[in-house]
């Protein structure tokens, strides 16, 4: 509705924040229906199980059932004459619900308030200056018919400009919605065919700055830009006109905000009550307004994501400290708030005291997290007010009436859930309930009624144009699934006479450039298609200075070094050095992906578990537990691995996987007492720290578990949460590079051990895997004669050692040999090896097409 003013004759709409300025109408910030949605009521098993959902269904039927009450009133719902059944039983609860609660949001509470005062209420006057609406609900009808009794009516407004009779887009002006009857089409409609919502807003500013460059408009304030309401359009739309230097009429005083503080609070309730994803604490770490400087946040962030704990993060001291030993779990309220209100304190700036009051208030004996959560989510801080000026691109929304004409309009998102939206089932009633609610005299709308009432909307918004509209059509929204077409195009393509919707589109990225409505600059391809020029060799030489050849190349394997000298490589490194030396390079230069990614349980988690598990059952020095002490230990072992390695598994959600885990510790614990029974072994240590050298090369590594066997021989055990299969091939071949490298730590340490010693004085060392899934125990053939101990050949490592000798020797000359596509297929059919490190992206960018590694090396 728009109202006159008497005095100086100008138009404006008669919004909410009016009606309240002029009649002094208090306000209602929002419906709180959680305490008024009892037992008793036809929802209450629904709202038991999923309180917040129900919630907002109920809310939704209590405003359609009040939109469908001329005075707002729940006396005006009369349900005698309805059937019992269903409908009727909702329809009482409704109104039960209604007078309990007594009030309704706004705008509603304000109608309802003008509707109940008297004409010497209003400050001002309001005479209404438009006709009656046919699509009006009930209550918007009543409103309007109030405001003339009060006020009286204006002059009546003169008809909006329409195009030009006998156009296509006048036939839509006047039918769309009311009458199907189809036309010819002409220019004054196209349909654009897009990539996406990006895509649509690029087009839309380089078509508005086209029209502007073709004289087919004077000013940009002759075009009108129709779009969707939301994030998907609101921050394209601003970026592309920007980028052309053409203003936005229609843009938002004051953006939506983050609800930084409710974001805080739900962040601090997931920390305190605990076990937390290690990616909530991350989050806590990079919070503005936290006692420590950002960048140390951003630090404490990346080392949490990327070890599972910070060093810097133990290293605060201050108020810092005191913020972060306060996150600890909470089991009673007193301790919950106690914290909050620390936290609040320390923070100042990011206001947390009155929503912790919210929470106190709501919280009994008991902490109710989800409730509390519930209470405590964040909710964004809507856009607020609107920056209109002649001067630039009239912005037009999805559900308001464009407040200006325009020569040419631009509608986007013609696809997808638009123009109309179309209506949702009802929560509570079906369309043939609906009906019969209607025969009662309570009008509530249908989904028919609701279509109607949208496409009548959609039709005025097209009455904004008097020359031109250009439909634009997505063919996917951001996340790259695929749209189907609106309704509105749907009718228009078939007043247009075609059969489908995408007989009327056309496809920007089909045409020829120079047929683009729009200008356009084609950019230069990029060589290759973007692949990196690679050399034919796959030999990569870096070398210092300006790389000539006559410069000796950097020694890559002391790339890790400090002032105490180069760091000592690990087995596991050395491993991918022989699948791929750039893996391996990018590795020691930390160059990898700095994703963000919560606690899983994966291999690396599981094998930690399961070792931890097999220490504590089999302490070193002792006797091998029997069958009733380890059934008592395993469990007791596991909690303890879980609380040390990953607490996030006492959560109940992952309780089934808890359970998996103990039978599978079980199973390991019993076949590895079977074995060490069978072979007399005792243990002599768990997790023996090694450390040695090979070629000149310093190692470190560890070892699992260190037993000692009949006869004085010593087995090295490494633990490994896989099967035998894997590991047994690549023995047999000759690739195991870790058994080697455990007999050169041994055989050349750095460091003196119990262990070195024993080596030392002649007792022979075995090297084994313990393969956890099967229980299998794999050697070369030092273990041949070992009880339950499989060989695999006469040296398990013959080939890899060969390898990582010419390996070494290039790496060391600064020398990195590329990967080819068809080297993971030889790698795990020749060696054995699964190759994971050609897994990393830019491994992969940087592979030489064909052939596989062992056709280079010869």
């Amino acid at each position: 509705m728009l109202t006159r003013s008497p005095a100086t004759g100008a138009l404006r709409p008669i919004t909410e924040d009016l009606l309240a300025e002029v009649y002094l109408a208090p306000r209602v910030a929002q419906l709180c229906l959680v305490d008024h949605l009892g037992a008793g009521a036809p929802w209450s098993d629904s709202f038991a199980a999923s309180p917040e959902e129900t919630a907002r269904a109920v809310e939704a039927g209590l405003l359609a059932v009040a939109h469908a009450a001329p005075m707002l009133d729940p006396a005006e719902i009369v349900t005698d004459t309805l059937p019992d059944g269903r409908a009727r039983n909702h329809l009482d609860a409704l109104r039960a619900l209604w007078r309990d609660i007594g009030t309704l949001p706004d705008p509603l509470n304000t109608w309802r308030h003008v509707l109940q005062s008297k004409a010497a209420d209003a400050l001002e006057p309001l005479p209404t200056a438009d006709p009656d609406c046919s699509f009006a609900t009930p209550a918007e009808a009543s409103l309007a018919r109030t405001l003339r009794t009060h006020h009286g009516d204006a002059d009546a407004l003169p008809p909006p400009p329409l195009a030009a009779e006998g156009t296509a887009l006048r036939n839509l002006q006047d039918r769309i919605g009311r009458h199907s009857d189809q036309f010819a089409p002409d220019p004054s409609v196209a349909c654009h065919g897009l990539r996406d919502p990006r895509e649509e807003a690029e087009f839309a500013a380089a078509l508005a700055q086209s029209l502007l460059d073709t004289g087919r408009v004077d000013h940009p304030g002759e075009i009108g830009l129709l779009a969707p309401d939301g994030p998907a359009y609101d921050l394209p739309l601003q970026d592309a006109f920007d980028r052309v230097g053409l203003p936005l009429s229609g843009l938002p005083t004051e953006p939506a905000q983050r609800d930084q503080a409710g974001e805080l609070l739900s962040l601090l309730l997931v920390l305190l009550k605990g076990p937390a994803p290690r990616t909530a604490l991350a989050s806590l770490y990079i919070t503005p307004g936290m006692p420590w400087p950002a960048a140390t946040g951003r630090r404490m962030a990346r080392e949490l994501i990327d070890r599972g704990w910070s060093r810097l993060a133990t290293e605060q001291t201050g108020a810092a400290r005191e913020l972060l030993n306060a996150m600890r779990p909470c089991d009673t309220p007193e301790q919950l708030f106690a914290r909050l209100g620390f936290i609040a304190r320390a923070v100042p700036g990011a206001d947390l005291h009155p929503r912790v009051a919210m929470l106190k208030a709501a919280t009994g004996n008991e902490i109710d997290w989800p409730l509390l959560h519930r209470l405590a989510a964040p909710t964004a801080v809507a856009a607020n007010g609107h920056d209109r000026f002649v001067e630039g691109v009239s912005l037009f929304s999805e559900g308001a009436l464009p407040w200006r004409p325009v020569r040419q309009l631009i509608v986007a998102g013609m696809a997808g859930r638009h123009w109309p939206r179309p209506p949702g089932s009802d929560p509570f009633f079906t369309e043939g309930e609906i009906a019969m609610i209607r025969d009662t005299g309570l009008m509530l709308e249908g989904r028919k009624q609701k279509l109607a009432r949208g496409l009548e909307l959609f039709r005025r918004q097209l009455c904004a144009a008097t020359e031109g509209l250009n439909l634009l059509v997505p063919a996917m929204d951001l996340r790259g699934d695929h749209l189907t077409p609106s309704t509105g195009l749907a009718l228009i393509a078939h007043m247009l006479g075609t059969d489908e919707p995408a007989d009327l589109v056309r496809d920007i990225r089909s045409a020829r450039p120079e047929d683009w409505p729009v200008a356009t600059t084609r950019p230069d391809p990029v060589p290759m298609g973007g692949a990196p020029a690679l050399p034919k060799d796959g030999l990569i030489h870096i070398q210092r200075g300006l790389g000539t050849p006559d410069r000796p190349g950097i020694d890559l394997l002391r790339l890790r070094e400090t002032k105490d000298g180069p760091l000592p490589h690990s087995p596991s490194r050395l491993e991918t050095l022989l699948v791929s030396p750039l893996g391996w390079l990018l590795d020691e230069l930390g160059a990898k992906e700095l994703a963000w990614a919560p606690e899983t349980l994966d291999v690396m988690t599981l094998g930690t578990l399961m070792h931890q598990v097999l220490e504590e059952v089999f302490p070193e020095g002792t006797e091998i537990p029997d069958d009733a002490t380890r059934a008592a230990r395993v469990p007791k072992a596991l909690n303890s691995a879980i609380r040390l390695h990953a607490r996030w598994l006492i959560d109940v959600a992952w309780a089934t996987e808890r359970a998996s885990l103990l039978r599978e510790a079980r199973d390991i614990c019993a076949a590895w007492a079977g074995f060490l029974r069978h072979t007399g072994a005792e243990v002599l240590h768990n997790e023996i720290a090694l450390k040695g050298e090979h070629g000149g090369l310093l190692l470190h590594g560890k070892a699992d578990c260190l037993l000692k066997l009949p006869g004085g021989r010593i087995l090295v055990v490494d633990h490994k949460r896989s099967s035998a299969g894997g590991r047994r091939d690549r023995m047999a071949k000759g690739w195991d590079l870790q058994v080697a490298l455990y007999r050169a730590m041994l055989e050349r340490p750095s460091e003196e051990t119990p262990l070195t010693r024993l080596v030392a004085e002649g007792a022979q060392v075995v090297t084994a895997y313990h393969m956890l899934r099967d229980g299998t125990v794999l050697s070369d053939a030092g273990g041949a004669d070992v009880p339950r101990v499989e060989t695999t050949g006469a040296d398990a490592a013959e080939n890899a050692m060969d390898h990582l000798a010419q390996v070494l020797a290039e790496v060391g000359a600064g020398t990195v040999r590329l990967n080819r596509e068809g080297d993971a297929k030889a790698f795990e059919k020749e060696r054995g090896i699964k190759a994971y490190a050609l897994e990393n992206p830019l491994v992969a960018a940087f592979t030489l097409p064909g052939g596989s590694y062992e056709e280079d090396s010869e």
